[in-house]
């Protein structure tokens, strides 16, 4: 494991060179109108074409299912493979009835995060009210049909859904590995914080997308608020129908508990865990083990690109090849220089795992490599500040967190199957990223409670992290520049007899 500044520098340039190009002149719906052969495909995987970034002026819906920390573990026994094959069969089937549903209704899936959907809904055409109505719509069936399922499968099952309306910047990232796709703004952003501001159940609008949908610019109070948005709600129901639904929801209830249903089987793989493909992963062949699990987020990025969209031209091309950069370098610095495996890019953050023990866990040795690789992005990070003007506001903020962690693909068989990763490990990690203020780390209690003292003491919490060879010296290690310049000139040991 080692990262090198000059094959870092040489990795940035190739990726100044695949950056996409800006379509700034056409919305998501025109681009599909226009270009429906060409994406016919990148539509059903929730994928755009790589090679550009195009404008999106939509609703956005994020739903999430409440108290996943409980799913993911058996009472006091904790995290076990009878609990987490117990939560992948329940996420197994939540896929597919959400992916039906955002399939009905011609919303977008962007991609499913645990226990949490990303979609976009970019119909009709410049009608932002009835966008808004139609996540409105679409977030309540989800609600009902998660219920449902919850019940089978033998879990209280509460969803929080959050939405805004807005134009967003679309792009995906990843060729040589699994693609992701990336919306850039506002409208994302705070559709998804609204998930995390209140642990209450229900749909959730944003100011602006109230205002959409009630008709008003001017606060209202609480009484009249309350009636427009049941006035809202009703308008909701009664305008977009879900016919098919019910019956993607029958096919799934009855395959629980029958031999149609997934089985999920466990194997442990052999580091470096970036050997392990997703394309060879399926419920009955899961990887399963102790991981150090990694979310690196870019601090700054939604006001960044909320004001590149406001300038537009050359500001939204920096950020569009900006994001390219950054997030295709993390992503190599992970996977390359550090063997970890990434889960998927989530927005403006990378979310990765790492492994340590050929025979058995290592959980020590887990944390720190995963602490190295957060210096060793660091340092890439900064390399791509200078590669890219204009980005010296962003700073890089890391969460990192270690458990068993369950790693394979479910809900629909094939190209849509979702990349899953599900244990409390993932969860942490992610809250220990969002805890940061700017930039830094973070470590959860279990990594803390592994860690050898000098991990602790450098980054458990840290507001910046050090860069790679300081993190190397710091820790002592046998490949730290401080190291290599004693053992090749002994006269340098302050120690040394005379």
């Amino acid at each position: 494991m080692a990262w090198n500044h000059e094959v870092a520098r040489e990795r940035i340039q190739k990726h100044l060179n695949t950056a996409p190009e800006v379509d700034d002149n056409i919305t998501l719906a025109e681009h599909f109108d226009r270009a429906k052969a060409e994406i016919a495909r990148a539509k059903a995987e929730g994928r755009f074409p790589g090679t550009r970034a195009v404008r999106v002026d939509g609703a956005h819906l994020y739903s999430q299912l409440l108290g996943f920390d409980e799913l993911v573990a058996d009472g006091a026994r904790g995290e076990t493979e009878s609990s987490h094959q117990k939560v992948l069969r329940f996420l197994h089937a939540h896929y597919e009835i959400w992916d039906a549903l955002c399939e009905e209704d011609e919303a977008l899936r962007v991609d499913f995060h645990g226990p949490r959907l990303h979609a976009v809904i970019v119909s009709p055409a410049n009608n932002p009210r009835a966008q808004v109505l139609r996540a409105i719509a679409l977030a309540k069936k989800l609600e009902e049909a998660a219920k449902r399922v919850g019940r089978v499968h033998g879990f209280p099952t509460a969803v929080r859904s959050g939405i805004d309306h807005g134009t967003c910047l679309a792009l995906t990232t990843g060729r040589a590995h699994d693609t992701d796709t990336l919306f850039l703004g506002r409208p994302a952003n705070h559709a998804a914080k609204l998930l995390h501001a209140d642990p209450r159940e229900g749909i959730y609008l944003t100011p602006n997308a109230q205002g959409i949908a009630y008709r008003r610019t001017d606060p209202l109070d609480e009484v009249t608020k309350a009636r427009r948005w049941t006035e809202a709600l009703e308008e909701a129901a009664s305008t977009f129908r879900f016919a098919k639904l019910d019956a993607a929801i029958e096919r799934v209830v009855s395959e629980t508990g029958t031999s149609a249903g997934p089985t999920f089987r466990f194997f442990r793989p052999p580091p470096p865990l970036k050997n392990t493909r997703f394309k060879d992963l399926m419920p009955s062949r899961t990887a399963r083990m102790g991981m150090a699990s990694l979310f690196a987020d870019v601090d700054g990025y939604t006001a960044f690109v909320d004001n590149a969209i406001a300038m537009g031209g050359g500001a939204i091309k920096t950020a569009a090849t900006g994001i390219h950069v950054i997030r295709e370098e993390l992503n190599s610095v992970l996977r390359d220089d550090c063997g970890g495996k990434r889960v998927r890019f989530i927005g403006d953050c990378i979310h990765g795992l790492m492994t340590k023990g050929q025979e058995e866990d290592d959980p020590s040795g887990a944390i720190e490599d995963a602490v190295v690789c957060a210096s060793a992005m660091k340092s890439s990070f900064d390399l791509c500040l200078d590669a890219v003007p204009g980005l010296d506001t962003l700073d890089l903020a890391i969460g990192i967190e270690y458990g068993p962690v369950p790693l394979t693909r479910v809900g629909r068989k094939g190209a849509e199957s979702i990349r899953c990763a599900a244990g409390k490990a993932v969860i942490d990690s992610e809250r220990m990223q969002q805890s940061i203020e700017h930039g830094g780390t973070r470590l959860g209690p279990i990594a803390r409670s592994v860690a050898a003292f000098q991990v602790r003491k450098h980054f458990e919490k840290t507001d910046r992290i050090p860069e790679y060879d300081d993190a190397l010296n710091l820790l002592g290690l046998s490949s730290a520049p401080v190291v290599q310049i004693l053992r090749s000139e002994p006269d340098a040991r302050s120690h040394l007899k005379q």
